[in-house]
């Protein structure tokens, strides 16, 4: 698996302070974190997507689908 930056770093409201996502390695720990708390299928299917990434347009994509849900559940800090 290949690692790639995450430009702009996502930002996620994270106690006690933000959490700063800045590299894909990161996005997908990230999301296994998420995953061991919620079961939501649309994590699986990103975190399916963020392991497949072996170019950056794939990384690109999964790192924009992951901003967008965090967007949706209203986890991005600003």
């Amino acid at each position: 698996m290949l690692d790639f930056p995450v430009a702009p770093p996502i930002v996620v409201k994270d106690t006690p302070r933000p959490r700063r996502i800045k590299t894909l390695d990161e996005a997908r720990a990230f999301v296994d974190e998420m995953l061991r708390e919620r079961r939501l299928s649309t994590l699986r299917e990103i975190k399916a997507r963020l392991d497949g990434a072996r170019h950056e347009d794939d990384a690109i994509e999964a790192i924009g689908s992951l901003r967008e849900l965090l967007a949706l559940e209203d986890l991005l800090a600003e």
